[in-house]
């Protein structure tokens, strides 16, 4: 659109002047209605002084007020018709009695009739030229000196100024045409442009245009966004703007690349620093722009990006994940693997009951810390998808008690004490029952685990934060340098008190991403030899309302 008023800007100033050439005729009919009075062109038409003043003086009042008129909105086509016929008339008056028909000012016709032609088309030039051939006449019987030779030569002068003028207004009107068509083309040019800008700024990709030399030519605002900037792009390098470097810290230049592949590729190797350090990812895919056949068309480059920080690190942490589990699934299968080739081979050399027995032990140890870690797997997966987290009214008070009973033998079984601490009427939760549920019971299962004596106290109370859930033990703490590292997959505490026991690292890594799927909270706090608390809090917003019975499902 900038680029089409910019044109019409270029063929404004001549219209104006030929639309509106009559009212400039007295700067014409001033010099030469004084050369006619002075006598140095044909003085035979010149009436008098008066005349000429009134003609001129007139004439200027007119074209002053045509000048007027320009600026009043809408234009009136009556006032148009009204002020060209002035125009003409007067025109006529000078002629017949100032400047003669057969005189150079005659020409000054040629305007008349162009822009007669140009206000009203055919119609126009049509009645110039009837008033033209009026005057002709006029001049004919005002003037009865005239020889035969100079009512021909009047008669000339009208098919010459009318030819002249008729060629003019054919050109004029093909030129018209021909501005129209481009005013068109370039209207539909700059129409699609916009179409392609506004395509292009509505990819969540970023796209960069550049010529062959890397000079950027468009961009869009998903390019300012992923770079983090607000700076005009246009006109600079792209290999400038995007300093990238591969997996190996080597500089990359994408329009070297480009050039010398001469085709479309990819990559995903690539990386972008900026200012305050912080490191991006990127996808680049790169195209060459081929002019068509022929064509005069500059060639380029069309670059892709999309920020791929996080898939990449999801890929490495799934090939990470990959490599940790294999590992911890071979390690007790081989173990259980060999408890079973002893028994074998200690069976055929009559070993005793008691060596049979402790090796089927140590095997069978083996095969529950694989049930263990299958089990967290799978919780974990469950977590990854969102399967099993059914939104429904939870009693939490039962669920809590449902646990406590569930682990008390197990307790009792190692000299410990479980409590269980509940304030009356806790309110309902809107949540999943089996996720609340699995993350309380797995914070029980570890305190268990690492509590040699004094006890475990499960804890629930309302409070302005939400609903608390704690689970307290008197075990062995977590040092300052494992706190940090508790809820990562597959982590395990170098305490040989820990290692003592059987784990397969995952548990709390599945409580927190289990709590976090259902909008809950876990913390804990902890200190070497004096046990840990572990408190997981349910927000006051997933409270139930008044009425809702414990187990209705919700959408």
């Amino acid at each position: 659109m900038a680029h089409q008023k910019a044109k019409t800007a270029y063929y404004s100033p001549l219209l104006f002047v030929l639309k509106n050439a009559a009212a400039f005729t007295p700067f014409i009919m001033v010099p030469f209605g004084l050369l006619a009075r002075n006598g140095f062109v044909d003085s035979r038409f010149y009436i008098n002084d008066g005349v000429f003043l009134v003609l001129v003086a007139t004439y200027v009042a007119v074209s002053a007020l045509w000048f007027l008129y320009l600026n009043k909105i809408p234009q009136t086509k009556a006032a148009d018709v009204v002020f060209t016929a002035l125009f003409h008339m007067l025109t006529t008056l000078f002629v017949l009695f100032v400047s003669g028909f057969l005189s150079a000012f005659l020409f000054v016709w040629v305007v008349l009739l162009i822009a007669a032609d140009m206000r009203f088309k055919m119609h126009g030039f049509i009645a110039s030229f009837a008033a033209l051939c009026i005057t002709g006449l006029l001049s004919i019987l005002l003037h009865q000196d005239l020889s035969v030779k100079e009512q021909i030569e009047i008669i000339q002068g009208i098919l010459i100024i009318g030819a002249i003028g008729f060629t003019i207004a054919k050109i004029r009107g093909i030129t018209d045409r021909e501005r129209v068509a481009l005013a068109k083309t370039r209207e539909q040019e700059a129409y699609q442009r916009e179409r392609l800008l506004a395509l292009v700024n509505s990819m969540g990709d970023a796209v960069v245009a550049t010529d062959e030399f890397g000079s950027i030519k468009v961009y869009n605002s998903t390019l300012l966004s992923l770079l983090d900037t607000n700076l005009n792009l246009t006109g600079k390098s792209v290999d400038v703007v995007l300093k990238l470097v591969d997996s190996t810290g080597r500089r990359v230049r994408l329009v070297d690349e480009a050039r010398n592949r001469k085709a479309v590729f990819s990559r995903t190797d690539l990386s972008y620093t900026f200012a305050d350090g912080e490191v991006i990812k990127l996808y680049i895919n790169v195209a060459p722009i081929h002019p068509a056949y022929r064509s005069h068309e500059e060639s380029g480059f069309i670059f892709i990006l999309r920020d791929i920080t996080k898939e990449k690190s999801l890929e490495e942490e799934r090939d990470e994940f990959i490599s940790v589990v294999s590992h911890e699934l071979r390690t007790p299968v081989a173990i259980a693997e060999g408890g079973l080739s002893n028994i074998v081979m200690l069976q055929e050399r009559g070993a005793s009951p008691d060596m049979l027995k402790k090796a089927a032990v140590a095997a069978h140890d083996q095969i529950l810390y694989l049930s263990k870690l299958i089990n967290d797997l799978s919780a974990l997966s469950r977590a990854e998808r969102g399967l099993g987290a059914n939104i429904e009214v939870v009693d939490v008070t039962k669920s809590l008690q449902a646990i406590y009973n569930n682990n008390l033998a197990q307790a009792q079984a190692k000299n410990l004490k479980l409590d269980l601490d509940i304030s009356s009427r806790l309110p309902h939760v809107v949540s999943s029952k089996l996720y609340i549920e699995e993350i309380v019971q797995n914070l029980v299962t570890n305190a268990l685990k690492y509590t040699k004596e004094g006890g475990i106290t499960i804890r629930a109370k309302q409070t302005k934060a939400g609903l608390i859930i704690e689970v307290e033990d008197t075990g062995i703490g977590i040092s300052k340098s494992d706190q940090k590292h508790i809820f990562e997959k597959f982590y395990r505490s170098e305490d040989y008190r820990t290692r003592e026991s059987s784990g397969t690292g995952l548990g709390l890594y599945v409580c927190k991403k289990l709590a976090e799927k259902i909008g809950l909270s876990l913390t804990f706090g902890s200190r070497l030899n004096h046990g840990s608390t572990f408190t997981v809090t349910v927000p006051p917003k997933q409270f139930a309302t008044k009425g809702a019975k414990a187990g209705d499902h919700l959408a």
